[in-house]
């Protein structure tokens, strides 16, 4: 998705977050805020959007990487999308449990 030719509305931008309680919180924060200050707060949801999308490949790589190894690869350092082995070894299929 190329999110920085998108022209943004607010149904957009609560479809383009990646979970319900995102979306929620997106919801209440451009219902409850000052008119005048609604622009920082949408400029705000949209750079979160952007920021995701920009690190959604480097996730499944790393999804991918755990699903063939069992473990995150000796160079894997955290950034703004900060996810758990354990995160992504659930989202691999994997767990830390069970296999015997």
């Amino acid at each position: 998705m190329n999110t920085s030719q998108q022209a943004w509305t607010i149904d957009s931008i609560s479809h383009a977050l990646p979970h319900p309680e995102l979306r929620a919180t997106f919801m209440r924060e451009a219902t409850f805020t000052d008119v005048r200050d609604l622009p920082t707060i949408l400029d705000r949801w949209v750079q979160l959007i952007e920021d995701f999308e920009a690190g959604r490949d480097r996730v499944e790589q790393l999804r991918e990487t755990i699903r063939q190894n069992g473990q995150l690869p000796d160079t894997y350092l955290a950034s703004l999308l900060n996810v758990t082995e354990d995160e992504l070894r659930a989202d691999a299929g994997l767990s830390q449990r069970g296999a015997a």
